[in-house]
């Protein structure tokens, strides 16, 4: 059976004005049969029952969001000199036409919340992105086939967990320029790091009112008080998400979402009359596994003797090992393949820490049924 899935920003680029589809999942549990999608300057406009089906025997379903996303995140948009980088954007580094888009559009998805990484203990400002429909910087590319933001305020990132200081040292015996030759060292440090920050800006609002110049990263900190940004807390173990509501309660944040929330399901009861929501995910069962799936064999066979990789081709698609190479006598490789090499570089250790590090020591009580625990108590997922 054939499914399709309504990517909005490709429906747009290809000034797409209808699509009828056997049936059509409206997202919400309802289905119809027959039924044709109206857009209108890529967005949608009608849902209506009849008409012909585009193409025989499909089914239409909305595409997904996923709530927490590193894509196209690398380690070199952290600036290491300081803890609190509240007022960066991670839409101004995020690379948008990294592979991770085209086999996030692949898998369906087609919008996605990018957070920046974990090692800071308050990150800056997460973006939200399509998918798709962005320019790309690779010249032989399809339009429209990288990521595109349309939100670069969308959450304050701030951990408390591990990832912040599990690499820290003291600066005694450490060189003076050394980027991880500070504090904090502790969870402790890390709760004082984020109290000190938004005690400044508090105090930065009088200021401001006496003529004190601007400040980016105290502007985004007022900004997470005042509600209009959510302020987005990384807490995986259970008494980390104790202290992030204890820290709510004191600066009044009008709008807060924890993320990832491992162990959560232990105090579950205490979320669900909070009123907090939580982000899950990705899912993973034990401590060593700690991302959502790694290399395959065949991955690690073609890391190992890889192909050649030519040129303008790059952009040409290819089924795995299928098509020939006549002039060379050799194969080319897959776009899926071939994402993984123009990734190796990150996947060898340039790639955003928060899941290859942080979770792997903070999953002491992980479960799978996570997500089913908290929604059954009444807590927002």
């Amino acid at each position: 059976m054939l499914t399709l899935l309504l990517a909005l920003p490709l429906a747009a680029a290809q000034s797409v004005d209808s699509i009828t589809a056997e049936r059509v999942h409206l997202g919400d549990g309802r289905v119809l049969d027959n039924a044709t999608v109206t857009i209108q300057a890529g967005k949608i406009v009608s849902v209506t029952p009849g008409g012909s089906p585009t193409v025989t025997g499909a089914q239409l379903t909305p595409g997904l969001v996923d709530a927490y996303t590193f894509l196209g995140v690398g380690a070199q948009t952290v600036e290491h000199s300081r803890e609190v980088t509240a007022g960066h954007r991670i839409a101004a580094t995020v690379r948008l036409d990294d592979p991770a888009f085209r086999r996030a559009v692949s898998d369906g998805v087609t919008t996605a919340y990018i957070s920046p990484d974990s090692l800071n203990v308050i990150g800056g400002l997460g973006a939200i992105a399509k998918t798709a429909g962005g320019r790309p910087a690779d010249l032989f590319a399809d339009a429209g086939s990288a990521g595109r933001v349309i939100a670069d305020a969308a959450g304050l990132r701030i951990v408390i967990g591990v990832d912040a200081f599990y690499d820290n040292r003291t600066p005694r015996g450490q060189f003076t320029d050394s980027s991880h030759a500070r504090r904090p060292n502790t969870r402790m440090g890390s709760v004082w790091e984020v109290r000190n920050a938004f005690y400044h800006a508090l105090d930065y609002r009088e200021a401001r009112k006496a003529g004190a110049p601007a400040n980016a990263d105290l502007d985004a900190l007022l900004a997470a008080i005042d509600g209009t940004v959510p302020v987005r807390m990384l807490a995986r173990r259970h008494h980390d998400a104790q202290t992030a509501l204890r820290l709510q309660e004191e600066f009044g944040w009008k709008h807060l979402i924890l993320e990832e929330v491992t162990e959560t399901y232990l105090i579950r009861d205490l979320l669900a009359s909070s009123g907090v929501q939580v982000v899950t995910g990705p899912a993973f069962d034990v401590r060593g596994r700690a991302i959502a799936r790694g290399p395959s064999l065949a991955d690690l066979r073609t890391w190992a003797d890889p192909p050649p990789i030519c040129c303008e081709h790059l952009h040409e698609e290819n089924p795995y090992f299928e098509h020939a190479d006549e002039s060379y006598g050799r194969v080319e490789l897959s776009p899926a393949l071939r994402d993984l090499f123009l990734s190796a570089v990150p996947r060898s250790g340039m790639a955003a820490t928060g899941f290859a590090v942080g979770r792997m020591q903070d999953a002491q009580s992980s479960t799978p049924a996570l997500a089913a625990l908290l929604s059954a108590a009444g807590v927002p997922v």
